[in-house]
């Protein structure tokens, strides 16, 4: 989970940030990652906690859905809130139509672009996305520059 540092640094810090509300889905319970952790987040003083996973299994007890059907639980307000994702590209379509509906600006939407990486320079290529090497310039990308990467959600 890319951006599991992210949330640890929101955590540890929390007198410097506002409320905090974290969603995470799995494709099933079996690939949910980081449980102790997760089982803390969701405890934490002014965070919000949601998971879904797209199939469950005889166990699961929890919400089943793609994550974008949590996106309308969480209420935006603050003109400053700011949404950080993960995840297959599919994925960053769907979520991106979503927080425009929430009136999320492209500047507020920070991605992690996952590439298959080698040399991690720059030289070898296998990170590129339309002239932009992932490796040099990410893997964390504000939405608003990655708008003529159309690439980057394929």
């Amino acid at each position: 989970m890319p951006v599991r540092s992210a949330i640890q640094y929101v955590l540890d810090n929390r007198k410097q940030f506002g409320r905090v509300t974290i969603l995470y889905g799995t494709r099933s319970p079996a690939e949910r990652l980081f449980h102790d952790e997760t089982g803390a987040w969701s405890k934490a003083e002014g965070v919000t906690y949601m998971e879904t996973v797209d199939r469950g299994d005889p166990e699961w007890k929890g919400s089943v859905g793609v994550i974008t059907t949590l996106l309308p639980k969480v209420k935006l307000k603050a003109v400053d809130t700011v949404a950080i994702m993960c995840g297959p590209p599919i994925m960053y379509k769907f979520v991106l139509i979503e927080l425009y509906n929430m009136g999320r600006q492209r500047e507020q939407v920070y991605m992690s672009l996952e590439r298959h990486m080698k040399c991690g320079v720059g030289k070898c290529g296998h990170c590129q996305i339309n002239g932009v090497y992932v490796c040099q310039k990410g893997p964390v990308f504000r939405y608003s520059d990655l708008v003529p990467v159309r690439e980057a959600f394929r």
